[in-house]
């Protein structure tokens, strides 16, 4: 999680409440209403571009703690559609009502033990859309995905494709992020999800009101059915009444997703990075300051790479999980270590969220609080298929003790691309197996190099000096990230000793990379013979 200011607001700003949205009547940029304590007569509002860090009892600014203790529950849901309508007014858990937060929507439901729960509608609506800047602005107006994207589904076999326009603002920084390309194709794609996100522009349309200068409207919207959906709050209970007001929610687990087995993602300034010269190192941008302050008046400037904030996640997962994958047609230069020359040293501590103009006054940023938790390790496993068969004929011909652990995707660390792959912009996963062979056991090593003609040897460990397997690999990760993609030897010699691991070459093939099953027996031999 990132650490970020938000000017306007003293420090701890406690949320209490969530009020109305409003834009000048000439004008395109939405606010939304806050009352916060301590009471800052500088700013009650922000942009609509914050909504992903919004939600009561939300601490901004925060010197310690970043949201008030509350209430956790969770419980799954049936569907939606029985959902009543209140307003926030109309729940009794709350003691003392703030007028602006008490005109607002809330679903009304009931779960186990008869438990009435309020769930504030804008709070939903954030945590199913709201996850950066564009899809917070652009629910506000009806048909902008229609004109931003081209959708084309061919059921038949179980592929869609999104081609990007190039009139499209949604920051291309997002597509490298296969959560967010995940994300959005559940809004694009399945029609459940978008009647719901567009809903929202509907009922903007027609239950806004013009007060004066100014448009004014009460938060509202259809919800998805969400059926058999694992719910993760946190918010206000009362045992007397038995009733709980949500304050936020923490994770949506199995959410039906609904969706062609593949999504294919094409966009005109998509590139693909091939090796120039340099010492293979990796430089994926800026030095990030210790924290970043937004400036929530001033416009953002397209002339920077896209500063990305992480604040405080949504746990999110799909039922099934579906693979995308980048189009990419155009290649260019990498630098291969060496700082691209339009790249600052040190990354602006000042910056701005509102959507990017050529007149922008502060380096553009955006939020990504999606936390992907959705079960989709088994989609890349076909870039093992050949390790995992000579690991069997270990097996099955030698004898050997076998265990094969589920793919890791490697981490996302800062300044750095390479956990995800340069063909495909898909995870790139780690295979960490257990082995024993004779009177010896090994962990064993294996990434996804399938984006290079450089594969790197199988990591051979000898599995008795390590004590806790899961911090080891942790740093292993983080460090194989951080040397581009090669072993951390010293950090091996250091932690293990020099005598106590090494290295498998993989089994060269003259058919066009793909390895046949000689090859494969070959290799086995081979492997054998080393660990032995």
């Amino acid at each position: 999680m990132d650490k970020f200011r938000i000017d306007g607001f003293s420090d701890d700003s406690l949320i209490n409440g969530i009020g109305s949205l409003f834009r000048r009547a000439d004008g395109s940029r939405w606010y939304i209403n806050l009352s916060t304590t301590p009471v800052k007569s500088e700013r009650s509002y922000l942009t609509l571009s914050q909504a992903p860090v919004l939600t009561r009892q939300r601490i901004l600014n925060s010197k310690t703690e970043i949201s008030k203790a509350g209430y956790h529950k969770s419980f799954t849901i049936g569907d939606t559609q029985n959902w009543q309508v209140a307003k926030v007014k109309d729940c009794q858990v709350i003691k003392h009502h703030r007028k602006a937060d008490g005109e607002q929507y809330c679903f009304v439901f009931q779960i186990d033990d008869d438990i009435t729960v309020y769930l504030p509608q804008f709070e939903l609506a954030r945590a199913l859309f709201f996850h950066d800047g564009y899809l917070s602005r652009t629910a506000m107006t009806p048909d902008v995905l229609q004109a931003e994207f081209d959708v084309m589904v061919n059921k038949d076999i179980g592929i869609a494709s999104i081609d990007v326009m190039p009139s499209c603002t949604y920051k291309i920084d997002y597509f490298n992020e296969p959560s967010c390309r995940r994300l959005l194709s559940w809004i694009l794609i399945n029609e459940n999800a978008r009647r719901s996100y567009e809903s929202i522009g509907r009922y903007q349309l027609l239950e806004g009101k013009e007060l004066g200068r100014y448009r004014v409207w009460d938060f509202k919207f259809e919800p998805p059915l969400l059926e058999n959906t694992r719910f993760s709050v946190k918010g206000w209970f009362n045992p007397d009444l038995n009733s709980m007001f949500v304050h936020e929610i923490e994770g949506l687990v199995g959410i039906p997703i609904d969706l062609p087995e593949k999504v294919l993602f094409s966009h005109p300034n998509f590139t693909k990075d091939v090796s120039g010269k340099g010492n293979g190192g990796y430089v994926a941008g800026a030095e990030r300051p210790a924290e970043h302050n937004i400036d929530d008046e001033a416009s953002a400037s397209v002339d920077n790479k896209t500063v990305i904030i992480k604040p405080p996640s949504v746990a999110m997962s799909f039922d099934k999980a579906i693979e995308t994958i980048k189009v990419v047609q155009k290649s260019r230069i990498s630098s291969n270590g060496k700082q691209d020359d339009d790249v600052p040293e040190k990354a602006s501590k000042d910056i701005s969220t509102d959507e990017t103009t050529t007149i922008g006054e502060l380096p553009n940023a955006d939020w990504d609080n999606i936390d992907d938790q959705t079960d989709d390790s088994h989609l890349y496993i076909n870039k093992f298929e050949s390790y995992f068969k000579m690991l069997d004929l270990l097996k099955d011909n030698y004898g050997c003790k076998l265990a094969v652990y589920s793919l890791r995707k490697l981490p996302k660390i800062a300044r750095c691309t390479k956990h995800l792959l340069a063909t495909d912009g898909n995870p790139r996963c780690l295979s960490v197996s257990y082995i024993e062979i004779d009177n010896a056991a090994y962990y064993l090593l294996e990434v996804d190099t399938s984006d290079t003609n450089k594969p790197l040897s199988t990591k051979a460990i000898l599995a008795s000096v390590i004590e806790n397997i899961d911090d080891f690999i942790e740093n292993v990760e983080k460090k194989l990230l951080r040397g581009s993609i090669s072993w951390p030897k010293e950090y091996f010699d250091n932690f293990v000793g020099k005598s106590n691991h090494f290295g498998i070459s993989h089994q060269q093939s003259g058919n066009n990379g793909s390895l046949t099953q000689d090859d494969i027996n070959n290799w086995s031999k081979r492997f054998y013979q080393k660990l032995c």
